[in-house]
């Protein structure tokens, strides 16, 4: 119908129309009434479009949603909800559950929504829960989600219905989880085996590091990996700039793995690591380059294979002195069997009576060197095979110490321009240690000195010191080089080829000492003499003060 309206311009309107009949004094009239309700027409077709892209919306997004009344009942869900609950249709939970009657939303969640105060945080769906007390799930495991709640109220501001909005998160958390597990194993194992991890993004503010990582540059463990370099000091130049390039070549290239050897001062000592350097991801149009790094502590195996070049130059050494320690030996037993033999011989034929004191001297002189000789030697067996007898008693060191420079005053005859001297450090000493051990000690070091000293003389003597006995032979001799005094007491070294000798009397005496407890040593400069010493544990049992 077209009807002109004289204040309304031409158009297209909604329009109620409602007439009636009216007789008036003889005449019929018609009385229409015309209501515009174009506007309340727009907005009902306006809400109605509203409604169905809000349903359209609803029932296509990707996350589980339901609409509850006021008191929690679920009046609408959508296909994600069905699917997230593990149920057979919308049927199962409209109408029929409740959220307040879930077992998995957390009480306090509940109590927002009951107060109407909007909720974000996760929740833990256990099905199994689910299943006993709530809804039939085709679920069995344990699934996240993020859970969100906010509400649709009327004019007056009241609460009408509850939108709830369910965002998987399983995934995300099992990712987390498995992240912290591998970080947490990272950790573990780095602590264990003193191993550092680190990874660096140079294009991001990403980065992990293990403390050991670290611990075993040297730095805190709150140093950032950005600024590492720098703090790298520690590190000789030359290191230093080979990670500099390292790391200015991963930011603008593909570059190879670097393993490098480096000495590191930690705690004020050096010590060895091998570090790497890994360009895991060279991503930049992305903003991902990555490198991880690895350290290993590594000092103890460089001090084991240090020593294993020592032990290995010392066994070839050992092997070379034992060599010439078994043709010395030969040499050396010959000469007094030789002497002995020939003058042996000599005594059935000579009648001259000097020559027959001088032969039986010099049987005499070469037995005894046999017999030292053999002694030594049967001494070193036992040494090395822990047999080496050590009988305890009581000793006075004063008698021991006089009747040892009597002996060596009776063998020292034929060498009158040295005197042997005796200086007994307490007017009494009685001690208990192993006096036949303790008598060769000083007897070996009494004659290495007679071999070295032509004039002057040779002092045995003793002192007390504040826990110890010191016990020393001095003599005036030839002296020993510094460079050559730490060998002297290692087993078949001779400094002079052709003093008679094995080389095996100090190496004796150094066991013997160190397994009396003590310590032993050596004192000397060329041309002036030497001063062989040794230190016992012990104190006089009963002392005389003077």
């Amino acid at each position: 119908m077209d009807i002109q309206i004289v204040d309304r311009p031409a158009g297209l309107y909604s329009m109620i129309m409602s007439g009636r009949y009216l007789e008036l004094n003889d005449h019929g009239y018609v009385l229409l009434t015309v209501n515009d309700i174009s506007e309340e027409y727009a907005l009902k077709t306006s809400l109605k479009h509203s409604n169905e892209k809000f349903l359209c919306f609803f029932d296509n997004v990707t996350v589980g949603c339901a609409i509850c009344n006021k008191d929690g009942k679920l009046v609408e869900v959508n296909d994600a909800y069905v699917e997230y609950m593990g149920i057979e249709s919308k049927e199962v939970a409209v109408n029929l559950l409740n959220i307040y009657t879930n077992p998995c939303i957390d009480p306090e969640f509940k109590k927002m929504m009951k107060a109407g105060i909007p909720v974000s945080g996760e929740v833990k769906y256990d099905y199994e829960k689910i299943n006993r007390h709530y809804v039939k799930s085709r679920h069995r495991d344990v699934h996240y989600f993020r859970f969100i709640v906010n509400y649709l109220r009327d004019a007056d501001g009241k609460v009408d219905n509850i939108l709830i909005i369910w965002m998987e998160n399983t995934l995300i958390h099992k990712t987390l989880r498995q992240n912290k597990t591998f970080s947490e194993m990272i950790t573990a194992a780095s602590s264990v085996s003193k191993i550092g991890f680190s990874s660096i993004n140079l294009l991001k503010d990403e980065q992990m590091v293990t403390p050991e990582y670290l611990s075993n540059l040297g730095l805190s463990e709150n140093t950032d990996l950005r600024s590492l370099l720098s703090h790298l000091i520690q590190l000789n130049t030359d290191d230093l700039t080979v990670f500099r390039e390292y790391v200015e070549k991963a930011h603008c290239q593909q570059v190879e793995p670097l393993e490098r050897n480096v000495r590191v001062k930690v705690d004020g000592e050096y010590k060895w690591i091998k570090q790497y350097l890994i360009q895991q991801t060279f991503d930049p149009e992305n903003g991902n380059i990555v490198l991880l790094g690895v350290n290993v502590d590594i000092d103890a195996q460089k001090k084991a294979e240090e020593e294993l070049r020592e032990a290995k130059e010392k066994a070839e050494s050992s092997d070379r002195l034992k060599s010439a320690f078994l043709a010395n030996m030969s040499h050396e037993i010959r000469t007094p069997l030789n002497a002995i033999v020939g003058f042996s011989n000599l005594l059935i034929t000579t009648e001259d009576r000097s020559e027959l004191e001088n032969f039986k001297q010099i049987i005499e002189q070469n037995s005894n060197q046999l017999l030292q000789l053999i002694g030594d030697i049967l001494d070193i067996s036992k040494i090395e095979s822990g047999t080496l007898e050590f009988i305890w008693s009581d000793v006075n060191v004063n008698t021991m110490i006089c009747d040892l420079g009597r002996i060596f005053e009776l063998r020292n005859q034929s060498n009158p321009d040295v005197k042997i001297k005796c200086v007994l450090g307490l007017e009494n000493c009685m001690i208990r240690t192993e006096r036949q051990r303790l008598i060769q000690v000083l007897s070996n070091l009494m004659i290495n000195a007679m071999k070295f000293t032509t004039k002057g003389s040779i002092t045995l003597g003793y002192e007390k010191q504040e826990k110890d006995l010191y016990f020393y032979v001095e003599d005036t001799g030839c002296g020993i080089p510094e460079e050559l005094q730490s060998q002297i007491f290692q087993r078949f070294v001779q400094l002079d080829s052709f003093k008679s000798g094995t080389g095996l009397g100090l190496p004796i005496c150094s066991s013997i000492v160190k397994v009396l407890g003590g310590q032993i040593g050596v004192v000397s400069r060329p041309g002036k003499g030497s001063r062989f010493w040794f230190t016992l544990p012990v104190q006089p049992i009963a002392e005389q003060p003077e």
